[in-house]
């Protein structure tokens, strides 16, 4: 059973992880279903992040590093210590978690918020941010998108996520749209802008 059919799996619930070579970097997508999948099996959160494996996947392959995706998942799996998906992380102990996250449009004030989860660590989200969206301003078909990292701007905190408010780790929570999400082009020219300031972080790649 290969990665890229699982991906595309629209019923099957599962939690998938890739090792890398790169072990202080992981990547991971807790809510993803292949796109035109809306819906997870999960009471507390119903609303799929569509195509978030992909990406996630995605830069993982480009960074060489550890991979987390969580699929058509029965479990709200990074608000709980308690999930299997939780457990994943905090036994591989990364040193940097970037959780990727799909939004409807509908409650985000920018098309893509990125949090470190509180105010006090706003300025890695807003480094991250100011980056990106320096880069995108380079591709006719990113520079439109608004993005911000400002813990005060933004509508899509991750204030109740337990695997990006710790102290275990330096976790980034990025919230895209589902036009960026569905769209290979697009979303491979942000990962590989994605990978260049995890890069700069010092954590190798």
């Amino acid at each position: 059973m290969s990665i890229e059919w699982l991906l595309n799996e629209p019923t099957n619930s599962y939690l998938y992880y890739i090792p890398g070579i790169n072990e202080q970097v992981l990547i991971a997508a807790p809510h993803h279903a292949p796109v035109e999948v809306q819906t997870l099996p999960c009471e507390s959160h119903p609303s799929a992040d569509e195509n978030t494996g992909w990406i996630a996947y995605e830069l993982a392959s480009l960074l060489r590093c550890n991979c987390l995706i969580a699929g058509n998942y029965y479990l709200d799996s990074n608000k709980h210590k308690t999930t299997d998906y939780f457990r994943k992380i905090e036994a591989v102990q990364p040193k940097i978690l970037i959780e990727i996250h799909g939004h409807g449009s509908v409650s985000a004030k920018f098309d893509i918020e990125i949090s470190c989860g509180s105010r006090e660590k706003s300025h890695l989200s807003q480094r991250m941010a100011t980056q990106l969206a320096k880069s995108f301003s380079n591709h006719p078909n990113l520079r439109d998108y608004t993005i911000s990292g400002d813990f005060d701007q933004i509508h899509l905190r991750a204030t109740k996520s337990i695997t990006i408010n710790t102290n275990a780790w330096t976790a980034y929570h990025i919230e895209l749209p589902f036009k960026l999400r569905k769209d290979a082009h697009q979303y491979k020219i942000m990962c590989n802008h994605l990978k260049t300031f995890i890069q700069g972080l010092g954590v190798g790649g």
